[in-house]
């Protein structure tokens, strides 16, 4: 069976359906079902998850660290681990500024530092009943003398990283338990990201291959090979309004028309940005069209090890279309 991960990112769908929705990514052998941060804050959803589920495991893909303290994020792990009986990992990652900025209220700024400090503290905020009151005076983040409460022994929680950019990466290698691969990426990316991994990994004499990549996908499944082809278009546009992933689609060639695209997004002219989106692009980086043809696009994928993170963002897409699609892309796992 492959290995093949989930992740939801979801807004009006209820609670309850995600409970379902998991139970069923569980029945059909997926390895971890994720939930990203966008419309909902991800506690309370992964807590039901949690509660709903009995083997899959369970983790936040990502969850901001900008408007956040690290010591909740730390006694929130905590919990959710000792509910999920060893199943609950970490994800982190850093948003999109201009998200953190508007949403917020939060100064987006140093994010390498902001992001080291992060970790460091839910590490030692984990730890602390057993290693004793941790205390942490960082350049932006501090705690004094704290200890978990609730723990009578280290709590052991998988802490992964979001990163594309070099250095993040590096300090994903160096900090994290896991790398989480934004969604568009190619095979000589990934490459990039395996050494900038190892360099990272040197500076804490870690070893690399110990390092678990968690690849995002952009996955449409359908019975209609050209609606699933349709929605890969709008996830493409999404993602090219985000300045990160503006320079991995420069990286692989298609910079002078992404900008057009996102240009035309500004100016909310979605039609038009669509029908830009060439086919190349769609297989370039995407999963896109029946389940028989995704199972055959798979190979493009399968880094070295890597495992595969499914998502589909409900953009100009109803979120039953994305739950749907979601639901038959399970069936890649077989």
């Amino acid at each position: 069976m492959r290995r093949l991960s989930i992740s939801l990112i979801l807004a009006e769908t209820p609670i309850t359906e995600m409970v379902e929705i998991a139970r069923h990514f569980e029945q059909s052998g997926v390895e971890r079902v994720w939930l990203g941060e966008a419309w909902r804050e991800p506690v309370v959803p992964i807590t039901a998850m949690t509660v709903g589920t009995e083997r899959i495991g369970v983790g936040t893909a990502v969850a901001q660290i900008f408007p956040v303290n690290p010591v909740i994020v730390a006694q929130q792990a905590a919990q959710l681990q000792e509910l999920a009986g060893g199943r609950y990992a970490l994800g982190l990652g850093l948003g999109a500024s201009f998200v953190v900025e508007r949403w917020f209220g939060v100064d987006p700024s140093r994010p390498l530092r902001r992001a080291r400090e992060f970790i460091e503290i839910v590490r030692g905020a984990l730890r602390s009943p057993e290693d004793g009151p941790f205390s942490y005076d960082g350049e932006l983040l501090s705690t004094r003398k704290y200890k978990l409460p609730f723990a009578a022994e280290a709590v052991e929680v998988p802490i992964n990283l979001a990163a594309v950019g070099p250095k993040m990466q590096e300090l994903a290698g160096e900090l994290a338990d896991g790398i989480v691969i934004g969604a568009l990426h190619s095979e000589g990316y990934m490459d990039e990201t395996r050494e900038r991994l190892r360099t990272g990994a040197e500076r804490s004499g870690r070893d690399p291959a110990e390092i678990d990549v968690w690849v995002s996908i952009i996955c449409c499944v359908d019975e209609d090979a050209e609606a699933a082809r349709r929605q890969a278009r709008r996830s493409l546009v999404y993602v090219a309004q985000y300045p990160h992933y503006q320079r991995v689609y420069e990286r692989e060639g298609f910079g002078e028309i992404v900008q057009k695209i996102a240009g035309l997004v500004r100016e909310k002219e979605m039609d038009k940005a669509e029908a830009l989106v060439s086919d190349e692009m769609i297989e370039c980086f995407c999963l896109a069209g029946t389940l028989a043809e995704c199972r055959e696009q798979m190979g493009r994928f399968e880094y070295d090890g890597a495992i595969p993170v499914l998502h589909l963002v409900p953009f100009r897409t109803s979120e039953a279309e994305v739950v749907e699609s979601l639901r038959l892309a399970a069936g890649l796992s077989e």
